[in-house]
């Protein structure tokens, strides 16, 4: 995977006719569906969007991913009793703080796998693993942390504004997340992903193949667009 496009879960009543099969025959390759970005009262309805989009992603043969609510805000569990119905190919955790974190998504989703007929251990799990100061110190422990693992990524946006720097000024302190983030993604012979940005244009594009040179896998994309120069950029750099 190099682009992963990241697509809200509009409930049903809020979502074009249109929007769904334009966006999955576009260049991205592969979908996240974000659950986390959505509010906690539209979040069943939320709900039921994902599993749209998990039916229809399998169609085109492209993976598509979950981003369910963190663990510590109390929704995560009935993201994952709706959505593993459908099942999707894998979860994305914000928010993970080392080791402890994943696994103890793994435990849920085991729990969810016999429940649903599933194969242990078929729902892969890629984590945002670098979104705060604390999972910072615990990047470390994800190397052994369990075999569901298909990536590590983070949250710019999210660390930034903990930490209280601004994003555009791109301060030391983000640099330094940005290459632990890839070292922790090496150690645990995992695809490390960049964070998803604003932007179309030139700067875009140059972020991109940044990426790509400094060793990350993939890059999650917020349009049809950005998936398409950040797989241009990653294939430029694989080719050269």
């Amino acid at each position: 995977m190099r682009s992963i496009l990241v697509v809200p879960a509009l409930p049903r009543a809020d979502r074009p006719d249109s929007a769904m099969p334009k966006t999955l025959a576009g260049e991205a390759d592969a979908f996240a569906v974000d659950l986390a970005g959505i509010g906690e009262f539209e979040a069943e309805a939320a709900r039921a969007s994902a599993l749209d989009w998990i039916a229809a992603a399998r169609r085109t043969g492209k993976p598509i991913l979950i981003r369910v609510h963190p663990l510590a805000s109390g929704l995560i569990d009935a993201d994952l009793d709706a959505v593993m119905a459908g099942p999707p190919d894998g979860i994305i955790l914000p928010d993970a703080v080392g080791g402890r974190d994943i696994q103890h998504l793994g435990a849920k989703l085991a729990v969810r796998e016999a429940e649903n007929g599933l194969s242990d251990g078929c729902t892969h799990i890629l984590a945002l693993a670098a979104d705060s100061p604390a999972a910072l110190f615990e990047l470390g422990s994800i190397a052994r942390a369990t075999r569901r693992l298909i990536g590590i990524g983070r949250d710019e946006a999210l660390l930034a504004e903990r930490i209280g720097v601004v994003v555009d000024q791109a301060p030391e302190p983000l640099r330094v997340a940005r290459s632990l983030c890839l070292f922790a993604a090496k150690a645990a012979q995992a695809p490390a992903f960049d964070c998803a940005e604003q932007g179309e244009g030139e700067a875009f594009a140059q972020s991109c193949a940044r990426a790509a040179r400094d060793g990350f896998s993939g890059k999650f994309a917020l349009t049809p667009r950005q998936a398409r120069a950040i797989n241009a950029a990653f294939a430029s750099v694989r080719t050269s």
